[in-house]
């Protein structure tokens, strides 16, 4: 039996998962019903939710970032020869699921694997220097996101979709101001906090409020997700970015979630309120 974390919510639990060949099972399933997140290992081999969809594909990447990192694998303290020997039999375990397509186990496998290297590293035993075996693709999306509303969750939910990390840039409350000619209704803090708990975000960042290309060029996104109403140019966009030194592809969502609009809504707000007074 091995273990595996997960997160109910906000608690983070054990829970045992019984290596079973032939049998796939999703560590941490949930009796009652909650939603599951799984953590990312530590060190750099991470594997996304995304596994979910592929969990073969994402167990052949993360087979290879380990292979790659076991290089720079060195033993510092004989007192570590049992926890290393045991995680190099859990990655053989991982390669065997993954003949055997049981590849839900075998991510377990190589993430405890992992676990134990990195808990060894951190206590002094090894060195191990973490690799990827694969460039991830991210995807940039900026706005206000004044007032939250499905048509955002919407459109961040297919920006995700289009690579494997989604980093949104909030407008600073300067430029909002500067643009729309009013105060947003949330500050820039409550807008960034209420923007990086939504599940599709890996990182939401505040805009800069001299220069909007700044954030994008340490970013480094692979794409820039647009919605159908940002009036960007994007030819000039991507212009200005290669002569940073940075070549994006800008995909531009075609249309817009109906029914929803953050100026609709406060305007919506507004009568409802003068209603009730009156």
């Amino acid at each position: 039996m091995i273990i595996t974390r997960a997160l109910y919510g906000s608690a983070a639990v054990a829970q045992p998962v019984e290596r079973r060949p032939g049998k796939a099972e999703v560590p941490g399933s949930n009796p009652g019903g909650g939603s599951i997140i799984l953590l990312e290992p530590v060190g750099g081999c991470a594997v996304t939710q995304e596994w979910l969809l592929d969990p073969c594909k994402r167990l052949e990447r993360y087979l290879d970032c380990f292979r790659i990192s076991l290089k720079s694998l060195k033993v510092l303290s004989r007192d570590f020869d049992k926890v290393v020997d045991l995680a190099l039999r859990y990655f053989k375990d991982a390669q065997y699921y993954l003949e055997k397509g049981d590849c839900i186990t075998g991510l377990v496998a190589i993430a405890y694997a992992e676990g134990l290297l990195d808990a060894a590293r951190v206590c002094g035993g090894i060195e191990l220097e973490w690799q990827r075996s694969w460039s991830e693709t991210r995807v940039v999306v900026a706005g206000s996101f004044d007032i939250l509303h499905p048509g955002h969750v919407e459109f961040l939910r297919w920006a995700s979709s289009l690579g494997d990390k989604l980093f949104v840039i909030v407008s600073r409350d300067v430029n909002y101001r500067r643009f729309k000619g009013i105060d947003p209704v949330f500050r820039e803090d409550e807008r960034l906090k209420l923007v990086s708990a939504i599940r599709y975000v890996y990182r939401a960042v505040l805009g800069d409020s001299e220069d909007m290309l700044r954030p994008i060029t340490e970013i480094r996104p692979s794409i820039i997700a647009l919605g159908p109403d940002q009036r960007l140019d994007e030819e000039y966009l991507i212009k200005e970015l290669r002569e940073r030194g940075l070549d994006v592809k800008v995909i531009r969502l075609e249309r817009r979630v109906p029914g929803y609009s953050s100026s609709l809504i406060k305007k919506r707000i507004a009568e409802l309120y003068s209603n009730s007074r009156d």
